[in-house]
């Protein structure tokens, strides 16, 4: 006997319902976004966005301009500017939900009982105060949204009918058919705004024929024009949702990636250049790095089916963020050519809004595809952090394209850079620092003698060894440090000539000048001069060989090691106040170029003197043998010179203890006598 088909149940006429809290949000929420896409055509309200962006980002530039002050760090910009933007979009953000939240939990409009009833002449709504009746001919649209169904009177009324209302989806999907057959609209409608939501409570549909078709149907530039709408943090559009078993555009956007490294690098280096497949591993490196991310955020959300749809999702908003950051490193770059090491710095910067941006856009995209808990939001912004914006920022060579015909001063660049790693000059180091340690010649008995160290720590900048090679010249002919001084210097020019400055070289330097020296009446002067940070002290650099930063705690430990109780430690660095609160006693005097939050200035390459080795050492120590005394003479100079260039002041800083200040009056009395 054959099985008998059984009958179709009949269409109810009467819904009962009762919409929730969250539902009244959901509906809120979901007419906002369909009524801002329709506004968005007009060119009022565009004209409006336009104004109201322009006084955002006035407002943004004010509040960066008066934390900021003065300071012309990149990195400072881009962290203010970053964080007064995330924290306007995220207070709107919030505010906007907060009201929805408001409205939905207090107003009567969305509350009580309510039915649904159909009726030959049109639809009869009865709500807690009040019955309305509508004509087929007045229904405007008729519109699905996680499991609710909505009626729209016009472009902003609307009647929600709950999910609670339905047996099921296919008494849900009834229901809106013959609602749209009546009012005379096509049986499927335009997708509507995918909003950030709980999920539904229905199982997400299954794939059939027409969702197949459409899925074969994406156009090729599909993914680009979704991932433009993910990157900018738009709701998402239908084509995001068909990528189930069609990994076409996952080589389709590959190949984009590939070709917006490419060009990138094209543009930065000229069109006379070479291709390198050596890059090619470090721009792929994203790929199976979102593979894995997509998979995790889709087992977080209980849809291992949409995996292939999310990482397609996932690659396509990188293209834009790509396109965008890479045009502003061009374009940034080319503003600041002429700027010296600054318009490096500042190039760069656009790059490190990537990984913040990468993980807020992929973290609402994952949140909207695949419909994740509230509750799991947090843990998928953290994966979404760890596994993708985290690995993407390690450092790996992605470099297509190489200028093969580099101009002679980037040549010269390239030879400094391997003039320490060439075999003479590797072996002749130990030599060179051996030679200039025992040719410190003793002090003479009951006078007090003078022993000169000068350090010039950052080699890729040539004005500290031009400054250490003037002062060592200067203390010869003023001071008498002849035969009692010694240079470790951090230079291509001088890697054959001069041992080189490290923690190391400066340790044996000072365990020698102890050994010379009479520690109960001789002198050390210890001036070093590099750039500084407020993290490390005083850098040590000399690529490509790997040298530790000097900290103001590692200074005091080698001088106190070495046994050497009189000295003068002078600190030209950004930031070097700290040496002056480390270096603090009896004995010692120790002066910085700047206060401990302070930049100095003047590490100009084509520089003889920094701000304060020409102010200190080349003016004030030319007219007074006090070192003390030329520390004022300095700082006034320095503090005029600065204001004549509207430079926040540096504030240079001074110790001197009481032990130490008798001697070098003694000192500098014996000197004067001496001349």
């Amino acid at each position: 006997m054959d099985e008998q088909t059984p009958p179709t149940q009949p269409l109810r006429r009467a819904f009962e319902y009762e919409l929730t809290e969250a539902e009244a949000l959901a509906a809120l929420e979901f007419n906002q976004v369909r009524l801002g896409r329709r506004l968005q055509r007009s060119a009022r309200i565009s004209a409006l966005g336009i104004l109201a962006g322009t006084a955002w980002l006035g407002l943004v530039y004010l509040l960066f301009f008066f934390t900021i002050e003065h300071e012309r760090s990149p990195l400072r910009v881009l962290a203010v500017v970053a964080l007064l933007c995330g924290i306007g979009a995220l207070s709107r953000f919030a505010l906007q939900r907060l009201t929805f939240r408001i409205i939905a939990a207090g107003t009567g409009s969305l509350h009580g009982r309510r039915s649904v009833s159909i009726a030959e002449d049109g639809l009869r709504c009865r709500g807690p105060s009040e019955e309305t009746s509508i004509g087929w001919s007045g229904i405007r649209s008729i519109e699905e949204q996680g499991g609710q169904v909505f009626i729209y009177v016009d472009d902003f009324s609307f009647i929600p009918i709950s999910a609670s209302a339905f047996v099921d989806a296919k008494e849900r999907a009834a229901l809106v058919a013959e609602l749209r057959r009546r009012a005379g609209y096509p049986a499927t409608a335009p997708p509507s705004p995918v909003l950030f939501r709980e999920p539904a409570a229905s199982a997400p549909p299954e794939e059939g024929p027409d969702r197949q078709r459409g899925a074969a149907a994406r156009r090729p530039w599909d993914p680009l024009v979704e991932g433009i709408r993910l990157a900018f943090l738009r709701p998402l559009g239908i084509r995001s949702r068909r990528s189930r078993g069609n990994w076409s555009p996952v080589v389709l956007l590959v190949f984009f990636t590939i070709a917006i490294a490419f060009l990138r690098d094209l543009l930065d280096a000229g069109p006379k250049g070479t291709f390198s497949p050596s890059g090619l591993p470090g721009v792929l490196f994203e790929v199976p790095v979102m593979v894995v991310a997509a998979w995790a955020l889709a087992r977080l959300a209980g849809r291992p089916r949409s995996t292939l749809a999310l990482l397609v999702a996932l690659m396509s908003l990188t293209v834009p963020i790509d396109v965008v950051l890479t045009a502003a490193h061009l374009f940034v770059k080319a503003r600041t050519r002429g700027w010296g090491q600054w318009s490096d710095q500042f190039a760069r910067a656009p790059y490190g809004l990537a990984p913040l941006w990468f993980t807020v856009a992929a973290s609402v995209c994952a949140v909207r595809l695949l419909e994740v808990p509230r509750r799991r939001w947090f843990p998928a912004a953290l994966i979404t952090g760890l596994l993708v914006a985290w690995p993407l920022t390690l450092a790996r060579d992605r470099t297509l394209w190489w200028r093969s015909e580099p101009d002679p001063a980037g040549t010269a660049g390239y030879e400094r850079l391997k003039a320490l790693v060439t075999e003479d000059a590797f072996y002749r180091q130990p030599q060179l620092l051996q030679q200039q340690l025992a040719s410190l010649k003793p002090g003479k008995k009951g006078v007090i003698d003078l022993y000169f160290i000068g350090v010039a720590a950052y080699a890729q900048q040539d004005v500290f060894m031009k400054e250490v090679h003037s002062v060592a010249k200067l203390f010869e002919e003023r001071f008498g440090t002849e035969g009692r001084s010694l240079m470790l210097i951090n230079n291509p020019a001088t890697v054959g000539e001069s041992p080189i400055a490290s923690s190391t070289s400066l340790r044996l330097a000072l365990k020698r000048v102890a050994e010379v020296m009479d520690r109960d009446e001789d002198i050390l002067f210890l001036f070093i001069t590099s750039h500084g940070s407020k993290e490390h002290g005083a850098s040590f650099d000399f690529y490509p060989v790997r040298l530790k930063p000097l900290e103001p705690a590692r200074l005091k430990e080698l001088l106190d090691e070495a046994g050497i109780r009189r000295r003068v430690v002078v600190v030209s660095a950004c930031y070097s106040g700290s040496f002056v609160d480390a270096l603090k006693d009896d004995g010692t005097l120790a002066i910085a170029a700047s206060a401990a939050d302070r930049n100095s200035f003047g590490c100009s390459n084509d520089a003889d003197f920094t701000y304060f080795g020409k102010a200190y050492f080349d003016e004030a120590l030319r007219h007074t043998y006090s070192f003390s005394e030329a520390f004022d003479i300095a700082k006034t100079a320095i503090a005029e010179r600065e204001r004549k260039e509207s430079l926040r002041s540096s504030d240079p800083r001074m110790f001197v203890g009481e032990g130490i200040g008798r001697a070098l009056q003694r000192f500098a009395t014996s000197r004067h006598s001496a001349r």
